[in-house]
C-alpha cells in the first residue's frame, strides 16, 4: 500500500490534478486519507473526496492507490458504517473495465496493491449487506459493488444507473428512487 507520505501521490492524477499540478481548490488525496484514517466516520470529508478519485465513468490513477486505504478504513469500521467506502471501491472497479484492470501509466507496485485489495473488500461487503437495514437505493449500490467485485462491470454500471433508465413503453423511470413524501409536499 502506498504510504501517505510517499511523494508519488503528487504524480497520480485525479479529477483536478494532472501532470503534478493540482487545482488550488482540490483536495490532497493523501492528506484526506490521513484525516479519514484518524476519523473514518467523517462522511462529509469522504463525500468531498471520492468524486476526485472516481466520477463521470472515470477512475483516475489516484483512485487505484487510494483503494487499498479505503478497504483498510472500511475494515476498521462496523459493518453498518462502511457502506460508502465499499461503494466507492465498487465504482472504481466498475469504471475500470475488466476486473483488476488499471490505467496503463500506473506503476506496477500500485496496480498490484490495488488488485490485492479487491478480494479483501468482498467479505467486508457481505458483512455490510447482512447487517442493519438498507433502503432500496443503498441496497442497489451495494449490489452494484458486489457485481463489480465479482467481475461484472456491466451489471454494476446498470445497477448504478438504474434510476436514469426509462421504460421504452411508458417513458417512466424503471427505478424511481424519489421519496413519495416529497411528491406530497409539492
Amino acid at each position: 500500500m502506498l504510504s501517505l507520505d510517499d511523494p508519488r501521490w503528487s504524480e497520480l492524477d485525479h479529477r483536478s490534478q494532472s501532470a503534478g499540478r493540482r487545482s488550488p481548490d482540490a483536495p490532497s488525496v493523501p492528506a484526506e486519507l490521513r484525516a479519514l484514517r484518524a476519523d473514518p466516520t467523517d462522511q462529509e470529508r469522504f463525500s468531498d473526496l471520492w468524486p476526485y478519485l472516481c466520477s463521470e465513468g472515470t477512475a483516475w490513477p489516484a483512485a487505484y492507490a487510494a483503494v487499498p486505504h479505503l478497504v483498510d478504513i472500511a475494515r476498521a469500521l462496523a459493518p453498518g458504517e462502511r457502506d460508502e467506502y465499499l461503494i466507492v471501491v465498487g465504482l472504481v472497479v466498475a469504471c475500470s473495465g475488466e476486473y483488476g484492470e488499471v490505467s496503463n501509466d500506473l506503476p506496477d507496485d500500485l496496480a498490484e496493491d490495488y488488485r490485492r485489495a479487491l478480494p479483501e473488500a468482498l467479505p467486508l461487503l457481505a458483512e455490510t449487506m447482512a447487517g442493519g437495514p438498507h433502503d432500496d437505493v443503498e441496497t442497489r449500490y451495494l449490489l452494484a459493488t458486489a457485481a463489480a467485485l465479482k467481475g461484472h462491470p456491466e451489471l454494476a454500471e446498470l445497477l448504478n444507473e438504474l434510476d436514469t433508465i426509462e421504460c421504452p413503453a411508458c417513458g417512466e423511470p424503471v427505478f424511481d428512487d424519489s421519496d413519495p413524501e416529497d411528491d406530497e409536499e409539492e
